[in-house]
């Protein structure tokens, strides 16, 4: 094996798993949006608390996010002036943080709630 087939074996690694990083990144913001989505949902009908879009969303990013993703989840839904929002914000852990960080979304969800 020569050094120059080595250190592009190498590379090539490296950015399969960056990669995977961005794959795994998307799949979490989507899931995150479907779960935001969902919340609002929830509090849409009549005499709907802020309990229901949390309930609704906390469960949704249980079932569909998992171990170190899951944990920088965080998801806050109010209800005001009639306007159901849920807001979270993602942080998405880097594969390899010696060489690139981790990054930010911050991703909202609202929807009016129905009138008596």
């Amino acid at each position: 094996m020569t050094l120059q087939y080595a250190v592009a074996t190498g590379f090539a690694m490296v950015l399969l798993v960056l990669i995977a990083n961005v794959l795994m990144g998307l799949y979490v913001r989507a899931a995150v949006r479907d779960a935001l989505d969902d919340g609002v949902r929830a509090a849409v009908p009549i005499n709907a608390d802020v309990r229901a879009c949390q309930t609704r969303v906390d469960d949704a990013v249980a079932a569909l996010v998992q171990g170190s993703f899951r944990q920088g989840v965080a998801v806050q839904c109010s209800i005001a002036n009639g306007v159901a929002e849920a807001v979270a914000t993602v942080r998405v852990p880097s594969f390899l943080p010696m060489l690139f960080g981790g990054w930010k979304i911050n991703l909202r969800a609202s929807a009016h709630q129905e009138v008596p």
